[in-house]
């Protein structure tokens, strides 16, 4: 049952909580402490979570919306700053950008493009840590993005449910 006060929450309200909540989640699970033995194998939660609301939910995710949770990420996780915030950025702009073309194709092509913004900010990523001479070129990082690639349609498909089990 709902309660009234959910009842009487306005759809953009709902729908902003929800974007945030799957954000902040996505940030938890990036830093959240893991054993040594699965600790190098992370995946990009939140750069996933920023290119599926960026294609699929535009109303309340953007550029803006994507540097923020990158700065969180960036003070949370201790790193370089700015980077992760930069990062996200680029690839919200650019996912926002295609979105339309984006929706459209089935879904083994959806996961060819993440797969492209997801190498784009790993690239990224390097060429900042390149020039801020903390280069680290490991192949761990490509192997999480492939495993974060596979595990796409899992990701969506989750995220669908919960949009519409929490905002009908």
């Amino acid at each position: 049952m709902k309660c009234g006060l959910y009842k009487q929450m306005n759809k953009s309200i709902r729908n902003l909580i929800f974007t945030w909540s799957i954000i902040l989640l996505s940030i938890v699970l990036t830093i959240i402490p893991l054993p040594d033995l699965i600790n190098s194998f992370r995946l990009p939660w939140l750069a996933m979570t920023v290119i599926y609301f960026s294609i699929f939910n535009v109303a309340l995710i953007g550029v803006l919306s994507a540097w923020l949770s990158g700065l969180i990420l960036d003070l949370m996780a201790g790193g370089l700053m700015g980077e992760n915030a930069m990062i996200l950025s680029i690839i919200s702009y650019l996912s926002y950008r295609f979105r339309f073309q984006i929706r459209v194709y089935p879904i083994w092509q959806i996961m060819v493009v993440v797969l492209l913004f997801l190498a784009l900010g790993e690239l990224l990523s390097l060429w900042i840590q390149g020039v801020s001479g903390t280069m680290n070129l490991s192949i761990i990082e490509w192997i999480n993005i492939s495993i974060a690639v596979i595990i796409w349609p899992i990701f969506m498909g989750f995220i669908q449910k919960m949009e519409s089990v929490f905002l009908e």
